[in-house]
């Protein structure tokens, strides 16, 4: 048993350290002895990685969101529950902003359950309206092609233009979203608002093995797309003088 002050209790800890030696997979030597696979000091992404922005400096102006003074591109991913028929998956919606400096701001996430193709629409569209998304990410298997291509009509329907695309990876979705991310946090270049949906994603993100992944796999996507918008430059004008005498400059 784990105590409230984090020491374990019940356990012989020098037979436990052979036993673990034994392991060549230590995730199942966590899973069969603390009823969990993740090792605390195995974690890839850190507490330390984090960094903050304070959420009062986001403010839009004419359909587009700035932090302080910095304009940012916005774009979002869904990452759906693993089956249109299971509601116990949870589907979740990231929507990230970028500056020209290549910062990635997490500015919101949804996660809900539904088996619904309405509820997905009605997610969708409430991010979209208070976003302006520039794109939408949907990693899309057999199931979830059809939720997609029903947003798509639904979206064409009602004549809203938002750009959802199609997303089909080639490679492992753990080995895809640790290349993605690592790197950034490691540089300090992703930033979480405090509270909310942001502490399950943490949790996602110090973890190799969580119990769930959905908000992970969406940020990954987000970010994956995210382009940054161009600097702004100011031209600096040299003083003219006007010859009027010889009509020249």
């Amino acid at each position: 048993q784990k105590r409230k002050d984090g020491k374990f209790y019940g356990f012989d800890f020098k037979e436990l350290s052979r036993i673990k030696a034994g392991y060549v997979d230590k995730s199942q030597f966590y899973a069969q002895y603390y009823n969990d696979p993740n090792d605390e000091g195995s974690a890839l992404i850190t507490q330390d990685m984090f960094t903050y922005y304070n959420r009062d400096h986001l403010y839009t102006k004419a359909g587009i969101y700035y932090i302080k003074d910095r304009p940012l591109n916005v774009y979002a991913a869904i990452d759906f529950a693993f089956s249109i028929a299971n509601r116990a998956d949870s589907t979740a919606i990231v929507v990230v902003g970028v500056d020209s400096d290549n910062n990635r701001y997490v500015l919101d996430i949804d996660r809900f359950k539904t088996d619904r193709i309405q509820d997905y629409y009605n997610h969708v569209i409430a991010i979209h309206d208070k976003y302006n998304l520039k794109k939408l990410r949907a990693e899309v298997t057999v199931a979830q092609q059809v939720i997609v291509t029903a947003l798509k009509d639904k979206l064409a329907e009602n004549s809203i233009r938002l750009v959802i695309e199609d997303y089909r990876p080639q490679t492992k979705k753990e080995e895809r979203v640790l290349a993605v991310l690592k790197p950034l946090y490691e540089d300090h270049k992703v930033l979480h608002y405090k509270g909310g949906n942001c502490e399950l994603l943490e949790e996602e993100l110090k973890q190799l093995k969580p119990a769930h992944d959905d908000i992970k796999n969406a940020l990954a996507d987000a970010i994956s797309i995210a382009v940054a918008p161009k600097q702004r430059t100011f031209q600096k004008f040299q003083e003219v003088k006007v010859m009027s005498r010889f009509g020249g400059i």
